[in-house]
């Protein structure tokens, strides 16, 4: 442009959500990214509308149907999940047991986390907005720390190649520097965490998508075997259940049109005008006669 200023359009292509016979770390972060993504959504398409309907007295939806403000609160709360999760993996001789532990104890009064008496010591589980997930917490700790081995780092410190060397000496510094018990070091020592370098692109992605005008696509599988032509229909529903579209078609047929077209709004309410002598419609302009 003339400015010097150009726009773009770009695609974000992310997995749904994932629930398995085993669900482990990594299904716990695609998890919480389509929380993350959820959530702006909602933000983007019933919030307003929540907010106009407090103002005008009218009766709200149930809100808290398409909400999940509550599941973000479990997952990257002050205490939340993400918070004992990196504080499990700092802490001398820490385990996933003793995570799952914590997690049940300090956020025992989430209504998101699931707490089953025949959970064994490693599992918990979580109700997303999509469905109820149980997680299998081993290696947890294991995954999230994603160290290289000690030997391989210092072999790559001794490399021949100055770009090598310099930088695997500084990831060896920064984590020598980040055993400290201090908090200023601990807090130096999580930020190598994968749950926290997670967190902050996740944030960064959604800073940028708040910049921009979003539409949504969601693609659906219509069937399991890769057939051209075939529907099937139960597989069909419960992809649409679990993406919120329903729940998000039954709290629209619950609120008031505002998505009507100038031609049925002049149809269906033009017989108003007449109780009013000074208003007239003969504008030729059908947006603003409709307004």
């Amino acid at each position: 442009s003339a400015g010097g200023v150009y726009g773009t359009i770009s695609l974000l292509d992310i997995f749904g959500f994932e629930s398995f016979q085993v669900n482990r770390f990594e299904q716990l972060c695609i998890n919480y990214a389509n929380e993350r993504l959820q959530q702006k959504y909602v933000v983007d398409n019933f919030r307003a509308i929540k907010v106009e309907y407090e103002e005008e007295g009218i009766n709200v939806f149930d809100f808290s149907l398409i909400d999940n403000s509550d599941v973000m609160d479990l997952l990257e709360g002050k205490m939340g999940l993400m918070v004992q999760l990196n504080e499990e993996c700092v802490r001398p001789n820490g385990g996933d047991e003793s995570f799952v532990y914590k997690l049940k104890v300090v956020c025992s009064d989430s209504n998101r986390l699931i707490q089953d008496n025949l959970h064994r010591p490693y599992e918990f589980g979580i109700r997303h907005y999509a469905a109820p997930i149980k997680y299998d917490a081993r290696k947890f700790i294991e995954r999230n720390l994603d160290k290289i081995p000690n030997d391989l780092l210092k072999c790559a410190c001794h490399s021949a190649n100055p770009l090598i060397r310099q930088e695997f000496q500084r990831l060896s510094d920064s984590l020598k520097e980040g055993q400290s018990t201090g908090l200023k070091k601990r807090s130096a020592a999580t930020k190598h965490l994968v749950a926290t370098k997670f967190r902050s692109q996740l944030t960064s992605l959604m800073s940028i998508i708040e910049e921009s005008r979003t539409r949504y696509i969601r693609c659906v599988k219509p069937n399991k075997v890769m057939r051209p032509r075939t529907l099937d229909h139960a597989h069909t529903v419960s992809q649409l259940e679990s993406a919120g579209l329903v729940t998000a078609i039954v709290i629209s047929r619950e609120s008031f049109p505002n998505r009507l077209s100038y031609d049925v709004i002049m149809e269906r309410f033009k017989f108003l005008t007449y109780k009013y002598a000074d208003c007239q419609l003969d504008t030729g302009d059908i947006k603003q006669d409709s307004e």
